[in-house]
């Protein structure tokens, strides 16, 4: 065999052969309103032209697929395909096979032209969030923080949260931990467990606060003399748990301190 024919021999196992692994694909997320999630999926520019793109995404070898539809535009060196999900249509199988060191993903093209399909692994920490805080407080609002009893030593209170679950499916609350702040001081802190955030709802949820009534009058005596409300700010996290894994969702909120007692 002539080196010429070896030249075209192997120049045609290569046409036939698999086409090279697509570079990984990159996760950018922000919030749309209280229903919809945004997600920008992007890679080099040479994997995927500009137009139409019509495709299913799956995450961590999950049967369930969402749809994936929008533009591709080119920037930068790098394809980007901007496309809308709703909460609501997030599989439950994607919260059960939740991993929280990262996650593996098989995006799909479908229509016109031949099928292309992307896979790989990611960890959180490559995801990158765009939006602002205010966009989470769609979700999770203090409604009014409450004394319920006063003593010479100590008081209680409680915290009324109203937490959103934009999800299918119900959400476990495995722990919340928090502490009660005014004019910057700590002045009382709770632990609650056990609560559930059922699907596609406003949740109410009622917070237990210890309140160190010497802290309190120290940081707002004169506001709680006057009948006053006291301006406060409660810290904390809220612990949710998945099959996988638990999730911890801060909470920083502001609001006031009232005496219903």
């Amino acid at each position: 065999m002539t080196v010429a024919a070896i030249a075209l021999v192997l120049f045609a196992l290569r046409l036939a052969g698999p086409a090279a692994p697509a570079a990984p694909v990159g996760f950018t997320l922000g919030v749309e309103g209280q229903t919809n999630l945004r997600v920008t999926l992007s890679g080099p520019a040479a994997d995927l032209a500009p137009g139409p793109f019509r495709g299913s995404i799956a995450l961590n070898g999950s049967a369930s697929e969402m749809l994936v539809a929008g533009t591709v535009a080119h920037a930068g060196g790098r394809w980007m395909l901007p496309v809308s999900m709703r909460f609501a249509d997030v599989p439950a199988d994607w919260a059960d096979r939740f991993r929280p060191d990262g996650f593996t993903y098989r995006l799909r093209s479908a229509g016109a032209g031949a099928p292309r399909e992307w896979t790989g692994t990611r960890s959180w920490k490559d995801v990158e969030l765009e939006g602002s805080r205010e966009a989470l407080a769609e979700f999770l609002v203090l409604d009014d923080v409450s004394l319920t009893d006063v003593s010479l030593l100590s008081s209680e209170a409680t915290a009324q949260l109203t937490v959103r679950n934009p999800f299918a499916f119900s959400l476990k609350i495995a722990a919340t931990e928090y502490v009660l702040f005014a004019d910057g001081r700590e002045i009382g802190s709770g632990r609650a467990q056990g609560m559930i955030l059922h699907a596609s709802q406003k949740n109410l949820l009622r917070l237990p606060i210890d309140v160190d009534h010497g802290a309190l009058l120290g940081a707002a005596g004169g506001a709680l003399v006057s009948g006053g409300d006291v301006p406060v700010q409660l810290k904390g996290r809220l612990v949710v748990r998945l099959k996988g894994g638990d999730v911890a969702l801060p909470i920083a909120l502001s609001g006031n301190l009232s005496d219903a007692s």
